[in-house]
């Protein structure tokens, strides 16, 4: 049986969108993306602060590639070091997303995982931005940083 090749372009499209979509990576942060030169405006919506201003989102835009530049930075402190830590939440491969809603932030806590934000974050699909839940869970007893875009 012979597939069309619409057909056959839309199921690889689906597919190739799949599996981007069940990438976003943790990342220390270094590099460009990193820099608060990328600070998305205003900064009175792009930088929120939880837990007694311990825990800080901060969202970034590097312009390029104009698909995918959006980076999120968590900023927080670890209870045991004197220093904040840093994670960088990207979409994959070093690609960003294609953007944020940081005023619909929302934060929650449960204390065997940590502070959880959610904000609705964009991924690019190849035709234009399909916006769903970014999650990014801070445990500051352990330090780490995880995340999932559904």
């Amino acid at each position: 049986m012979r597939v069309p090749s619409c057909l056959a372009s839309f199921t690889v499209g689906v597919l190739l969108a799949t599996s981007l979509h069940a990438q976003t990576t943790v990342r220390p942060c270094e590099g460009y993306e990193s820099n608060a030169r990328n600070l998305m405006m205003p900064p009175e919506v792009s930088v929120r602060t939880f837990a007694n201003g311990e825990v800080r989102a901060i969202g970034l835009d590097t312009s390029e590639p104009a698909c995918c530049s959006a980076h999120l930075m968590v900023d927080f402190f670890v209870a045991s070091e004197p220093f904040p830590s840093c994670a960088l939440v990207s979409a994959g491969n070093g690609s960003g997303f294609s953007g944020f809603r940081m005023a619909d932030l929302t934060a929650s806590y449960d204390p065997a995982t940590g502070l959880t934000l959610t904000l609705p974050a964009g991924r690019f699909d190849g035709i234009g931005s399909v916006m769903s839940p970014l999650h990014v869970t801070i445990n500051r007893a352990t330090g780490t940083v995880t995340a999932r875009h559904d």
